[in-house]
């Protein structure tokens, strides 16, 4: 009688065994899942982390080529001046010869 109960009870620890067992393999399938979808949010924050870096590049480029652009700017904007303060020499020189000729 106690080797039935016995049995009977190893049978009930047995059965609690293989339950634990299936919950044990369905949270491994389920960390492999969840894994896999850290691989791929991992893959795509690198993937925009290498875009960010093109973009910032393109960014520090087009910086330096506005840096030159007013450079030129400024250049010809002081040119533009000169000639206008020949162009009121000039004129004031006209100005004489005209008041010359009048006389």
């Amino acid at each position: 009688a106690a080797g039935v109960a016995g049995f009977s009870a190893g049978v009930t620890g047995f059965a609690a065994g293989a339950a634990d067992f299936s919950a044990g393999v369905a949270g491994f399938a389920a960390g492999v899942t969840d894994f896999s979808a850290g691989v791929a949010g991992f893959a795509a924050g690198v993937a925009s982390f290498a875009a960010g870096v093109t973009g910032f590049a393109a960014g520090v480029t087009g910086f330096a080529t506005g840096v030159a652009g007013f450079a030129a700017g400024a250049a010809d904007f002081s040119a533009g001046v000169a000639g206008f303060a020949a162009g009121v020499t000039g004129f004031a020189a006209g100005v004489t010869d005209f008041s010359a000729g009048v006389t």
